[in-house]
């Protein structure tokens, strides 16, 4: 079985994980679960307040409320993200809010077009690069097809 726990806004660990710890209340975590619904078989539970984010304990892992609520992710997760984070070999709580909402920006993207995600697509537009603990996803090269935008001159 796979259990939760879930973090939102950190203190302080820019650069180091080990140094983030969760700032969520347990009435804030109960309303997160509720909202987004979170199925409690997953056993969802907030840490203790010295309880650092990374490493995390066995058989839990941690969870941004940003990757629900900013990102717009739901649990299952979709197919194609864990497609991404196993290709990259990064964990959930290494992606910034940011660099999860381009996953999805990418997936919502091909649907558009009728399309299915395809990771060596992905990977065209964005890679992803360490900074510290964390993995944040800027864009990759530019595209022939998709310049960047550039402002005025």
């Amino acid at each position: 079985m796979c259990v939760l726990f879930f973090i939102t806004i950190m203190d302080p660990g820019k650069d180091n994980l080990a140094e983030s710890f969760s700032v969520l209340t347990q009435r804030q975590l109960d309303k997160f679960v509720q909202e987004y619904n979170i199925p409690f078989g997953l056993n969802p539970v907030l840490p203790s307040k010295n309880e650092a984010i990374y490493p995390f304990r066995h058989g839990k892992f941690p969870l941004y409320t940003c990757v629900c609520n900013f990102a717009n992710y739901r649990v299952p997760f979709s197919k194609s993200l864990v497609r991404v984070l196993r290709y990259f070999r990064v964990h959930l709580c290494q992606v910034n809010p940011f660099g999860i909402s381009r996953i999805n920006h990418f997936e919502i993207s091909c649907r558009a077009f009728d399309q299915r995600p395809d990771l060596d697509v992905f990977r065209y537009f964005y890679e992803f690069i360490t900074a510290g603990d964390w993995s944040p996803l800027p864009t990759g090269r530019e595209s022939p097809v998709l310049p960047r935008m550039k402002g005025p001159a």
